[in-house]
This record gives C-alpha cells, structure tokens and sequence, in this order.
C-alpha cells in the first residue's frame, strides 16, 4: 500500500503539451488533453460530476503543465484517491499507531505531558509557543466535547482520546481522508492538527502556527503552508457546495414527507394532461407558504411521492437558470419580495436527473398566497400536508404566532 508521501514522489500524471479542456460526458465532467482523455499514473480519469470541482482540477492541471512542478494541490488529491483508495483501500490505518505515538498533542491529551516541555523559557519562541498551543489545546477540548456528544466510545481504562480521533477519522468523506493524509505527510503535522482543520475546529493560519510552535516547521514557510492549506480547502469547499445539499436531499427523500419535508414532482407541468397547469404550480406555492407561515421545511421539486426521481426537466424550461428563474418569479408574485430573505434554493443531480431543494425559514410576518386566477389563502402545515385556514382560524394563529 502507498502512503501519500510514496504516491506525492511518483510521476501520477503526465501531461503534454496540448492544450487541457473539460467536456461533458453523460451529466458528468472530464479533463481532456487534446483529443484525448487525461489519465492518472494508474489510468483513472479525472472526471466529476460537480463541474466547479472539474474546473478546479483544470486549471490546477494547466498550473502543473506551466511548471512542471508537482503541485499539492486538487488533481494530486483526486488521483491518489482514484490510484490508492480506490485500489486497494484507505493507507492511513497502517500508520495509525507510529501517528499516535509521535503526535504531541495526542500526549498532552492522555498523558498530561505538556508540548511546552521542549522549550525552555528562555526560547525567544517560548511566549509565542505557550499562547498558540495553549490555544489549540483549548479548540482540542472543544472537539472532545462535540464528538463525545455524536460518537459512542466505550468505557474502558484507556484513554478515550485515541478512540475519539479515530471514529472522526473514520466519518469522515474519502475526500477529506485523503485531505488530511496529504497535510499529515507534506507537513509531518501527525493526526490532531490535519483532524482539527478539515473538521472546522481550528483555522489555517492556527494550523500553520501551531507547526511552527512545535518547531515542525520554521517561520520562513508560514506563507508556504497558507498556500498549501488553502489549496486543500479550496477542494474540500468545492466538494462541499456539491455534496452537502445532495446528502441532505438524499436524507429526505429516505425520511419521507412529515410536517417539515414534502415532494412534488413537477413545479408547472400537469403529467397526467400533458400540459403546464396553474394549479400545479399552486401546489408548490402553498407548500412554500405553509412552511412560512409555520416551522419551515423543504420542499424538492423533482421528487414524486414515493421517493422516486421525476426530475425537473419534465417541467420543459430551456435550461436550469430559465427553471429557477421562473419559480423565483412565482415566489416574488405570489408571496412578496420580501419571503426571499427566508428562502433558498439548490439545485442537485440525482440519479442523472435534477432535483430543486427549496429551503424555508420561518417567516417574521405573515405570508398570505395570492396567485392569479385564485382566492387569497392564508396556510400552515398540519403533519404533512399544507392547510388553508379559513379568517378567523388565521386571525387567531397570526395573533399567537406572530409579533406585532
């Protein structure tokens, strides 16, 4: 098994002098150069669903291409997941042990052996040092706090710090796996301090000052790390954008509908006649508006009842913008300019296909539906279903629900 270190050495691509492009090949992204695909050491394609994600791994491509340097950066990152993990499984396992055993604030942590007990007060480094590693000890007490409320650990006469490290580890994406090995390897930074970072507990500049605290890394590559941190969050974050919403579209549609999630298959296209129809659109409108009115919710346009993908295109706009752009226009129409402040909306492939995740907040005021061709309602949910409420029900729920 490789180690990133072992793979970082290799020639995992080579690339040419043509030019580098990206083409889209069935709802998916690849790098091409010239005519043909662009292949890692092992033949893996760099290729992605997530186009943002593609055009980062581009244009880090065309940099390597330039320089002929061998970049840390997102396309290093993809081809050693696709190379190794993808291969022949997570590495980082066998290094567990010699990580844990070498990593200061594994010891701090279980052994109550201070990392500050390598420098002596007299060490011009010495003040710095104890403030910023005082300061991560601090953001390490904080990870042991959030895990401990979302990891089950055993009892055991054990310190349960390790255990602890390794179920984080072990939840995390592929992605940030193979984020926090190269940091580990590149920067000789152990487990805690790559662990921290990736999982949003310390930021950039206190990793890189904590490599210099604990004399890992000089002060004169301070810049260096930054550049190199920010390229592996500059993945991660790509990555995020893409998966985050379609994890939570994917938890829903498992949930199925209740009183804060609810499907519709399309927003204006009547399946069963074969046309657009103002009522199905309604049928959409009032969800947004019972969401509003109460707790809030999501509604995933795209989605029929029984979970399944119907997917957005049935709804016959041009493309996603002209999609968006009228459901937008809808909202404004029918519930005022100023619902836009408690909703959002995404756009995510699944299953091929594309599903519209229309994220609501509860509203500060009260939202009434006034559609065109339709009485003025006023809804709330009920369980999972949006009811309209005749005038003195309304009255009676704005005036217990809403201030002012």
């Amino acid at each position: 098994m490789s180690t990133f270190a072992d793979y970082q050495e290799k020639t995992w691509v080579t690339i040419g002098s043509d030019p580098l492009d990206i083409v889209k090949q069935d709802q998916k992204y690849q790098v091409f150069q010239g005519t043909k695909p662009l292949l890692t050491i092992q033949g893996k394609a760099f290729i992605h669903e997530s186009e943002r994600v593609a055009q980062l791994i581009l244009t880090d491509l065309m940099f390597l291409q330039m320089t002929r340097e061998k970049t840390f950066s997102a396309p290093l990152f993809y081809a050693f997941q696709k190379d190794v993990f993808d291969a022949s499984g997570d590495p980082f396992p066998g290094e567990w042990d010699k990580l844990m055993s070498s990593d200061p604030f594994v010891a701090t942590k279980t052994t109550g052996k201070s990392s500050l007990q390598a420098f002596s007060p007299d060490d011009d480094l010495f003040p710095f040092a104890f403030v910023t590693l005082s300061a991560l000890v601090h953001s390490i007490n904080e990870f042991v706090n959030m895990t401990m409320s979302r990891i089950i650990v055993e009892e055991t006469d054990a310190h349960p710090f390790p255990e602890l490290l390794r179920s984080s580890y072990d939840q995390l994406s592929t992605e940030q796996k193979v984020v926090v090995q190269a940091l580990s390897s590149l920067h000789h930074s152990g487990v805690v301090l790559p662990l921290l970072l990736v999982s949003g507990f310390i930021s950039a500049m206190e990793y890189a000052k904590g490599l210099i605290a604990l004399k890992i890394q000089g002060d004169t590559r301070i810049s260096e790390i930054l550049f190199e941190v920010a390229h592996a969050r500059d993945y991660l974050e790509c990555l995020e954008e893409k998966t985050d919403a379609g994890r939570r579209i994917g938890m829903f549609i498992k949930e199925g509908e209740n009183e804060v999630i609810e499907f519709k298959s399309t927003l204006r296209w009547d399946i069963r006649a074969g046309k657009n129809n103002q009522a199905v659109e309604r049928a959409c409108l009032k969800t947004i508006a019972a969401f509003l009115n109460s707790a809030g919710g999501a509604l995933l346009i795209g989605v029929r009842d029984d979970g399944s993908i119907e997917g957005i295109e049935s709804d016959k706009f041009l493309n996603d913008d002209k999609f968006l752009l009228h459901l937008w226009t809808l909202i404004r129409t029918c519930l005022g300019r100023d619902v836009s402040l408690y909703i959002r909306t995404t756009l995510e492939e699944i299953a091929d296909k594309t599903v519209c995740m229309v994220q609501c907040h509860r509203s500060s005021r009260p939202v009434f539906l006034r559609q065109p061709g339709f009485d003025e309602a006023f809804y709330i949910r009920v369980g999972p279903s949006s009811n309209a409420m005749d005038i003195s029900e309304a009255l009676k729920y704005i005036a217990d629900h809403f201030e002012g």
